[in-house]
């Protein structure tokens, strides 16, 4: 299988088979420059790279090139794709921008930027409140979502033209948001007070039961059909921090990062043992193999990579040193 790895210092495509020790670097982009975010859509790769903008992939991640600019004053942080095929852009400062045509042109969603006079959103750490997440209901075409960290979620039911705040209840840090899979109504949000719950389409939101409920949360991943769950359970992963990253230490030493499991939808969470991912850096970055649902791909702020196979526990680190990961995808 060929992954691609997005890092605070470039693109790494990596191959790897079972059996092999170690994955080989087969491609390099972007050297020196955080890689954001990354998806697919109808057989191109697309990164988000917040310093020289959006790039495109026809070739699995070999070769990439610009797409069309965003607007000036504008940073790309996120990038996801619809089940239509079409391009969603968060962005820092906080806008989105949407693609209809693979990159070619972008359209300003304008009803989300005129959140800006009505919110509260926070700039820190020398970086503006930004767009960090964005999430397709794959159950209703015109229904989205987008994350700000610091601002809270907020959802268009029209595809984007108009926005509503949705954060009653919820932590306004987001780091991630998910639309259960398998129950369009659920909605789950990776923030850095916690993981919080939604059964109303973010109307209202709880903190989710035990420990992840109050951990700083920095990934979310979810599988509708998973061997690794019961056939009508949604299976996720969650990875949590002791705090956020200014208390991590050299490589997240004092981080206390923890994978978590629920194979039931989200009612329960368990941290998922594997001895590849102990040493405490926090999981940063989650995905799936295509070829089996049960086997996921995980990164983390230490700069490894590892394979897991749930059913059977059996994991392997392929790669390691590749700088602190931010998107992982198979490819």
């Amino acid at each position: 299988m060929r992954i691609a790895v997005g890092t605070d210092d470039g693109l790494q495509v990596i191959r790897w088979l079972a059996g092999e020790r170690n994955g080989t670097v087969v491609s390099r982009a972007f050297e020196g420059q955080r890689v954001s975010s990354l998806a697919a859509s109808e057989g191109s790769l697309f990164a988000a790279v917040p310093e020289v903008g959006v790039h495109r992939s026809s070739d699995r991640g070999t070769s990439w090139d610009p797409v069309a600019e965003l607007p000036a004053g504008v940073h790309p942080e996120s990038v996801a794709a619809a089940p239509s095929g079409d391009l969603v852009v968060g962005t820092e400062p906080a806008h989105l921008l949407r693609s209809v045509d693979a990159g070619g042109s972008w359209v300003n969603l304008e009803g989300f930027g005129a959140l800006r006079e009505t919110e509260t959103w926070s700039d820190y750490g020398g970086k503006a409140a930004h767009v960090e997440a964005v999430a397709f209901d794959a159950h209703d075409a015109a229904r989205l979502y987008a994350g700000v960290e610091i601002g809270g979620a907020y959802r268009s039911d029209d595809s984007g033209v108009s926005w509503i705040g949705v954060n009653d209840g919820v932590f306004d840090d987001i780091h991630d948001l998910v639309v259960d899979p398998r129950d369009g109504s659920r909605l789950f949000a990776a923030t850095g007070g916690g993981l919080y719950v939604s059964a109303d389409r973010g109307a209202d939101w709880r903190p989710a039961a035990g420990d992840v409920g109050e951990l700083f949360s920095t990934s979310l991943l979810a599988i509708a059909r998973s061997r690794a769950a019961g056939p009508s359970e949604t299976l996720f992963l969650l990875g949590t921090a002791s705090g956020p990253p200014a208390t991590w230490g050299k490589a997240g030493k004092k981080a206390g990062g923890v994978l978590w499991i629920s194979r039931d939808s989200g009612s329960s969470w368990a941290p998922l043992e594997a001895a590849v991912l102990k040493g405490g850096s926090p999981v940063t970055a989650l995905g799936v193999d295509p070829a089996d649902s049960a086997t996921v791909l995980v990164g983390t702020a230490n700069g490894r990579v590892v394979h897991g196979n749930i059913v059977d526990s059996r994991w392997h680190q392929i790669a390691y040193g590749v700088g602190p990961v931010r998107a992982i995808l198979a490819v």
